[in-house]
């Protein structure tokens, strides 16, 4: 399976195997504090609607039948919205389009230029961050979530699949040059639910990031940080980034096996679980510093999308 189909199918898969679980938990029922979008409910319609949104931008067509935050539905009522989702997925990844070439859309009444891998890594950056957030609130309640991630999904290098690895790349070193600018103090505030305090979190991220990339270019297991400051995260991940594109460009098998520490993989079950990784750890960091009052930077794939000038406002407008 190709790295990019994977994303795709891993989305859908995790959005049907959490609702799955949540709708039979009762502390999903519980409200949100202000440091995620809202509750378990209100943040599975806000995943659903905004992927509906992303497909419009793609096919111009908004379906009859799209979840709208406006009328969110029941856990129960989003089974169907998710496999239709998927399906409609499914027929946009399997035609031939110009993903590179600019096109006008109308976002939020503004007329916009952007080329059509910017709604396409959106959906896979947008479904992992809030997917997070549910798992932060059902940990918080001490609620075991399921395992959502590329391994657990596992059992010619594509446009698409270098741009959601250049997010990655992004989104990450905008995070740690943000992180720079924290106390010592407040690199160590923590919030219930998430992986652990900011530190702990940009290390762990760091670290397995370096490990997924060693192994894709047969390197072996890497070392795993077990301390580290954000300084030196941030010059460690810049010889991430250099070794990420230089991956990418070197026209890979990614059917081929990868040894990892229990067992062997296809190489493109590792590529999409570093950029899920990147997703989700970055989104506890941002949970963190909301629950703590923390400025947060803009992290998502509109954002990166205007870092690399390819979003602006269209002349149509």
């Amino acid at each position: 399976m190709h790295p990019v189909l994977a994303l795709f199918a891993r989305n859908a898969w995790a959005n049907e195997r959490l609702r799955n679980w949540c709708q039979w938990q009762p502390a999903a029922a519980r409200p949100a504090g202000g440091d995620v979008y809202g509750d378990v409910a209100a943040t599975f319609n806000h995943i659903l609607a905004a992927e509906t949104r992303y497909l419009r931008l793609l096919t111009g067509e908004m379906p009859d039948d799209a979840v709208s935050e406006k009328t969110p539905l029941p856990l129960a009522e989003l089974r169907e919205p998710i496999r239709r989702l998927a399906q409609r997925w499914q027929a946009v990844l399997a035609g031939e389009r110009a993903i590179e070439e600019p096109r006008t859309h109308e976002r939020g009444g503004r007329m916009l230029e952007m080329p059509d891998w910017v709604p396409l890594a959106q959906a896979v950056h947008h479904g992992d961050d809030h997917r997070a957030q549910i798992g932060t609130l059902l940990g918080r309640e001490k609620v075991i979530t399921p395992e959502l991630d590329g391994w657990y999904f596992g059992f010619e290098p594509s446009s698409l699949l270098r741009h959601c690895v250049g997010h990655h790349l992004w989104a990450t070193g905008q995070l740690l040059e943000h992180c720079r600018k924290l106390s010592a103090e407040q690199l160590e505030l923590s919030a219930p639910g998430t992986r652990g305090s900011i530190s702990v979190t940009l290390v762990h991220l760091v670290s397995s990031d370096r490990g997924y990339l060693s192994r894709l270019k047969r390197g072996g297991r890497m070392e795993h940080l077990e301390t580290a400051g954000v300084d030196t995260l941030t010059e460690l991940w810049q010889g991430q980034r250099e070794g990420w594109l230089a991956y990418l460009a070197s026209g890979q098998d990614y059917e081929a096996a990868v040894e990892c520490s229990d067992g062997w993989y296809p190489a493109w079950i590792l590529a999409l679980q570093a950029i899920h990784h990147g997703n989700e750890h970055r989104t506890h960091v941002g949970t963190v510093m909301l629950g703590h009052g923390l400025e947060l930077p803009d992290l998502d794939v509109w954002a990166y999308a205007d870092a690399e000038g390819v979003r602006r406002e269209s002349a149509a407008g």
